[in-house]
C-alpha cells in the first residue's frame, strides 16, 4: 500500500500572504487525494531557529533537544516533505533555515564519513519545494540566480541528505502578479502535487 504521509512545512509569516494560499492549495488537494498530513506553521508554533551551543553540543553525543526530537519524529512519519516560503535576500527566511540547520541534524538526516563525503540518510523521503520571489523569471535566469537558488535548496540540503526525488517550483512577480495569475498559478501548484 503507497505511503501517503505528508509533512508540510510552511515558512511565511503571514498566513494571508499567496505564500499561504499556495498553503491552502497543497492542504485541499492532498485532502482530496486522502493523504494523511501533518501541516506545519513555523511562525505560528513560535518555532525557535537558533542552532545554539547547547543543540551542538547534543549532537555531538547523538541527542537533540526536545523540540527537534518532535521534528525528527514528524520528519521518519512522512514519506513526502513539502516546503513553502518566499525567497529573501537569495534564500529562505531566517525561520526556514533555522528548522533546516537545527532539523536536519548529522546521524539523524547525514552521516559523515572518514573519508570526507556524505552519506546521506533520507533517500526513503520524496521533496517538494514551492517558492515566490517579487523579481521575474527572465531576470532570474539570466542573472543566474534561479538555478543558484534551485541547486543550493535541492542538491545542496537534500541532496546532501540522500533525497533524490525532488521537485523544485518557484513562482516569480508576486507583488505585481493579477489574480488571474495567481489563479494560474495555483492550478500549476496542484497540477504538481499529482508527482507524489
Amino acid at each position: 500500500m503507497k505511503n501517503t504521509n505528508t509533512l508540510v512545512i510552511f515558512g511565511h509569516p503571514d498566513p494571508d500572504s499567496f505564500n499561504g494560499a499556495i498553503l491552502k492549495t497543497v492542504e485541499n488537494k492532498l485532502t482530496d487525494k486522502r493523504y494523511q498530513i501533518i501541516s506545519k506553521n513555523l511562525y505560528q508554533l513560535n518555532f525557535n531557529p537558533i542552532l545554539t551551543l547547547d543543540d551542538l553540543k547534543k549532537m555531538e553525543n547523538s541527542s537533540v533537544a526536545g523540540d527537534i526530537a518532535i521534528e525528527h519524529n514528524d520528519i521518519k512519519w512522512a514519506k513526502n516533505i513539502i516546503l513553502i516560503y518566499p525567497i529573501w535576500w537569495a534564500g529562505q527566511p531566517a525561520m526556514v533555515k533555522g528548522w533546516i540547520d537545527r532539523v536536519f541534524s548529522p546521524g539523524f538526516a547525514y552521516a559523515p564519513q572518514e573519508d570526507g563525503t556524505i552519506n546521506g540518510l533520507l533517500s526513503d523521503k520524496t521533496v517538494m519545494v514551492f517558492t515566490t520571489t517579487s523579481s521575474s523569471e527572465e531576470s532570474m535566469i539570466e542573472s543566474g540566480m534561479a538555478a543558484a537558488m534551485e541547486k543550493t535548496m535541492m542538491e545542496g540540503i537534500f541532496g546532501t541528505c540522500g533525497v533524490s526525488s525532488m521537485l523544485y517550483k518557484n513562482l516569480y512577480v508576486m507583488p505585481t502578479a493579477t489574480e488571474a495569475e495567481k489563479n494560474k498559478m495555483l492550478v500549476e501548484v496542484d497540477c504538481l502535487l499529482n508527482a507524489i
